[in-house]
């Protein structure tokens, strides 16, 4: 796929999610060279699934971009986000590129996903992104990373009952947790009430939505929610617990 071809890929993406706002010449260079990074990279090793560039524009950085709106500007300072199990970037690298006011760090346990990150964002000259590598349920106790970020956020990573547990130590008192999540959400955020009763969240938005594909003349959907969180008050000092736990005995 040529430049060109990929600009108006994302442009006819962009349009049919009503989020033009993104198909800027700026933003569209970064999202190319990110594909083409990307998809370079995947051939040594496993970040995605998707194998072209069509898929990724879909899939990854319009799925993404869909999210981005839940991002608050910051009243002062610079907004600080976590993006939990980033794996391939997604949606570290996306929101880095259209929030440039923003700090987002990747976190992930798989040191070779965190350089790829870190390669990524040196390619692409992002200055506002930082790299995280470990256990989010030990860095999570880590009086050093706990209660620091602004905003936590995760794609595709795990249930959500589980997700709150890893996640919730890092967002600060009223900062916010942002789970871009699938078809499933429904049943997912009814498993995890106990969950957020536990760690002191509130549910402020439930958005639902249709991710739209063209493939062919024809075009295809995909149900999403973006469910955003408040943190009402500190967790207490019991969680994150350790993983084991977790899994047999998820909140």
């Amino acid at each position: 796929m040529t430049k060109a071809e990929f600009f108006t890929a994302c442009k006819e993406s962009f349009a049919l999610n009503n989020i033009s706002e993104y198909a800027t010449d700026a933003y569209l260079e970064k999202f190319y060279d990110l594909t083409v990074f990307m998809l370079e990279t995947n051939k040594k090793m496993n970040l995605t699934a998707l194998r072209d560039e069509n898929s990724v524009i879909a899939r990854h950085i319009t799925d993404c971009l869909l999210a981005a709106k839940h991002l608050p500007k910051p009243t002062k300072g610079t907004l600080k986000v976590l993006d939990v199990g980033s794996g391939g970037g997604m949606p570290c690298l996306p929101f880095a590129i259209v929030r440039p006011d923003i700090e987002i760090t990747a976190l992930d346990a798989t040191a070779k996903k965190t350089a790829y990150i870190a390669s990524a964002a040196e390619h692409l000259q992002l200055k506002n992104v930082r790299i995280l590598t470990g256990r989010a349920e030990e860095l999570g106790a880590n009086p050093k990373h706990r209660e620091s970020f602004d905003v936590v956020c995760a794609r595709a990573v795990a249930e959500l009952r589980v997700l709150m547990e890893w996640c919730i130590p890092f967002t600060k008192k009223d900062g916010l947790f942002l789970s871009l999540k699938g078809k499933n959400a429904d049943t997912e955020l009814h498993n995890a009430e106990n969950a957020v009763k536990k760690l002191s969240c509130s549910l402020l938005t439930d958005e639902k939505m249709l991710l739209l594909e063209k493939e062919g003349e024809e075009i295809i959907s995909g149900e999403r929610h973006n469910l955003v969180f408040k943190k009402n008050k500190s967790t207490e000092k019991i969680y994150p617990r350790r993983n084991a736990q977790i899994m047999k005995n998820p909140l």
